[in-house]
């Protein structure tokens, strides 16, 4: 898995990958670099999994506490939600600052990549 979240960074800034919030347009509050195109081997939802259940659904969004109205617990709920997640890592919004849960640059680039490549199952 490390070696995929290695390749995934050059990958990115191999592709020309630029920082920018979503919302403003100017550079990310936190120096996040989103792909610009998806990466080569393209990332599936088992790579990001893990990622997720560790640092979004096991900690906030399992559906069962008042904290993470929006379960990320499996495939269909985070690809449906992909484009405010995109938003929130990118920003560095989630997960938030105050929670105690901290997610690695690898690891936001990888969920950066999936969802740029769209989802993949």
């Amino acid at each position: 898995m490390r070696t995929l979240l290695v390749a995934i960074v050059v990958s990115c800034l191999a592709l020309g990958a630029v920082a920018c919030s979503p919302a403003r347009g100017g550079p990310s509050a936190c120096g996040v670099i989103g792909p610009t195109e998806c990466p080569s081997p393209t990332l599936r939802y088992a790579d990001v999994a893990p990622i997720i259940d560790q640092r979004c659904a096991g900690p906030c969004h399992s559906g069962l506490l008042a904290e993470g109205p929006w379960p990320l617990n499996d495939y269909e709920p985070v690809a449906d939600w992909a484009d405010v997640i995109r938003d929130e890592v990118l920003t560095c919004a989630m997960p938030p600052a105050d929670s105690g849960v901290t997610m690695t640059l690898d690891e936001r680039l990888a969920i950066l990549a999936w969802i740029r490549c769209g989802n993949p199952e």
